[in-house]
């Protein structure tokens, strides 16, 4: 498994974010900033959007990944992924793919190779 799969699918090199802060680029991470306070309601900056990836680093978004009620679970639970948990798919997952559908597949298909 790729280290750069956070624990709901989401490949952390894809994210906006995560580009961003690799590049250094403050322009870029108020873009993200605006971009995620009108679809998640939020009042983050450019600042908060820093993260080094979910599982890759030590800065975590505060606009997001500090936070994540998916990653803190699976932080708890001591698994690398969604995938790799006894409880896959739990209501939290659930309400969640209804915005990433896309994600369940490919934490459908990553739990397929786990042959659990």
């Amino acid at each position: 498994m790729d280290d750069n799969i956070s624990p709901c699918g989401l490949d952390c090199t894809e994210c906006e974010a995560y580009i961003a802060t690799k590049k250094c680029d403050m322009e870029k991470l108020a873009e993200v900033a605006e971009k995620w306070n009108e679809q998640y309601g939020g009042e983050s900056t450019a600042e908060d959007c820093i993260c080094d990836g979910c599982t890759m680093g030590e800065r975590l978004s505060k606009a997001h990944a500090q936070t994540c009620k998916i990653r803190i679970c699976a932080d708890n639970r001591g698994v690398p992924t969604c995938a790799h948990c006894e409880d896959f798919i739990c209501e939290m997952l659930e309400g969640f793919f209804q915005f990433a559908p896309e994600l369940e597949e490919k934490l459908r298909a990553l739990r397929d190779e786990l042959d659990l």
